[in-house]
């Protein structure tokens, strides 16, 4: 078995230079994280003479200054309401934070109708670091008091996971009410359709799907874990296995705090559910990638799940994390989670929040 493992990463040690003659023309959009949270920008980044440039606005205001720009001399004031500076500016430098001139290589731009700045010089002149990814094409912006260490490899643990059968239905009950129905897949270009109905209880009413397949129907019950009279599905249609053991990964249907994913044995032709606590929040050839937002007394959580010899295995993310907040002497507020793939293999993109900061931790599964 080989060993599975999270190479664990902090953005804000990537040491390669802003101003680095590696910036060519890109081939994908250049990505901005600010203290660990990604940038929507109206204009996105572009690169010039060697140079990140973003709106200043939007940089600036994620670190805590507001923005004015002086159109007569083509200069951005920066101001944060700390002690101000009345320095002088013999050298008419074009960017000024609370008073002081700030030297740049590249002066501000008006592109698409917004001021365009250096990251790399706004970001040092706010008291930030800013570093470039190169094969991610990714700026991260990190205040210096809030970077963190982390241990850099950590092993991820997993137990199996059963699944069950979906039982068939010989009726549908005439108390039962349809509301809706959805497509969870397709087999042999044939569509598979779930009709949604709903079932009144003493507590609130339960959703239960029923489809069919080759003249049979299966019902998967309690879709909406007796908590809303709604549930939301993703169509995924991945196959996961090898010859001999081949599953196809059908749906995930659920609500915010457990979720059934439907699963088909292409080899036996059985229907089968896996239910999780959480949603599903990304998926690849990889895994399933489930984020529970806590309830109760159950912490949040963030899980992976996968098939490892021949079996569906999951690996808890708070393995990781907890011991390290709590040498720290830290609680978490909520552990957020993006993923993609890049060259077939999967990035994880952990946000950690930390009252009341964030921090960005990247990594990628061996």
């Amino acid at each position: 078995m080989k060993k599975q493992a999270l190479a664990l990463l902090l953005t804000s040690a990537m040491c390669v230079s802003l101003t680095s003659t590696s910036f060519a023309t890109p081939t994908k959009e250049v990505q901005v994280l600010v203290n660990g949270d990604f940038m929507n920008m109206l204009v996105p980044p572009v690169i010039k003479q060697g140079h990140v440039l973003v709106p200043v606005r939007e940089l600036s205001e994620a670190l805590g200054y507001t923005v004015k720009w002086e159109q007569s001399s083509k200069t951005v004031y920066l101001d944060n309401e700390e002690e101000r500076s009345d320095a002088q500016n013999p050298s008419n430098e074009k960017i000024i934070v609370n008073g002081n001139p700030i030297a740049s290589d590249i002066p501000p731009q008006i592109i698409q109708g917004r001021t365009m700045v250096s990251v790399r010089t706004i970001s040092e002149a706010l008291g930030a670091k800013a570093s470039w990814d190169q094969a991610n094409r990714r700026v991260t912006v990190d205040t210096l008091k809030n970077t963190v260490s982390f241990p850099e490899n950590v092993p991820l643990s997993f137990e199996p996971l059963d699944l069950q059968n979906i039982e068939q239905l010989s009726s549908i009950p005439s108390t039962w009410v349809k509301q809706d129905t959805i497509t969870i897949g397709q087999i042999d270009q044939t569509e598979i359709e779930m009709d949604l109905y709903k079932v009144d209880s003493d507590i609130v009413p339960i959703i239960n799907g029923i489809f069919s397949y080759k003249g049979q129907q299966f019902v998967v019950n309690d879709l909406n874990a007796w908590t809303i009279n709604e549930v939301e599905f993703q169509q995924l249609n991945l196959e996961f296995g090898i010859e001999g053991n081949k599953y196809l990964i059908m749906s995930a249907i659920g609500v915010e705090y457990a979720s059934k994913i439907i699963l088909f044995d292409q080899i036996n032709e059985e229907w089968l559910v896996l239910d999780t606590w959480g949603t599903l929040v990304a998926s690849d050839s990889h895994g399933l990638y489930i984020q529970f937002p806590g309830r109760g007394t159950n912490p949040p959580d963030f899980s992976f799940i996968r098939l490892q010899n021949n079996r569906f295995v999951r690996a808890s993310m708070n393995e990781i994390f907890q011991p390290f907040l709590e040498s720290l002497d830290l609680g978490r507020e909520r552990l957020a989670s993006r993923f993609v793939t890049k060259d077939e293999q999967a990035e994880c993109i952990c946000q950690l929040k930390i009252q009341p900061h964030s921090h960005l931790i990247s990594g990628h599964l061996a």
